[in-house]
């Protein structure tokens, strides 16, 4: 499993955040588009069906301010003994008859800006069509 960027890439998928833990939510990517998962926000959405695809509330700081949060949140959850299914982000699907927003869990504390930019342009490439999530699924299945 790696993270790259916005994406959380496994030998067998790549998703949006980190992934799901049974019930909970997250966003699979898949060749065809993106499909929900969880109890409460399922759903599937094909490239070509999709107007824009938008990350919300992605953790973001500078690379000292990264350091420096991440510091204090791996202390805080230590100290309360508590595990963190990290923050909470929203996938936003716009099609031309609705607009869904799903939720799915940052695996990190905090990116970097160019990483959210990055992964932002890429799901951009997808929508109009000038990539697809091939790449990402091969990377993780030679990884």
């Amino acid at each position: 499993m790696s993270m790259v960027g916005l994406f959380w890439i496994t030998g067998t998928a790549a998703h949006i955040g980190a992934p799901p833990n049974e019930p909970g939510p997250g966003v699979l990517l898949t060749e065809e588009g993106l499909t929900g998962l969880g109890a409460d926000q399922g759903g599937r959405w094909t490239w070509d069906g999709i107007r824009r695809v938008s990350v919300v509330g992605a953790p973001v700081r500078s690379s000292v301010g990264r350091a420096a949060g991440l510091l204090l949140d791996t202390v805080i959850t230590a100290a309360f003994g508590g595990v963190d299914d990290g923050p909470a982000m929203f996938v936003r699907v716009e099609t031309p008859t609705e607009e869904v927003e799903l939720t799915v869990y940052a695996p990190t504390a905090f990116y970097g800006p160019a990483e959210c930019r990055l992964s932002q342009d890429l799901l951009d490439a997808y929508v109009d069509g000038r990539a697809t999530p091939a790449a990402l699924l091969d990377w993780g299945r030679t990884q």
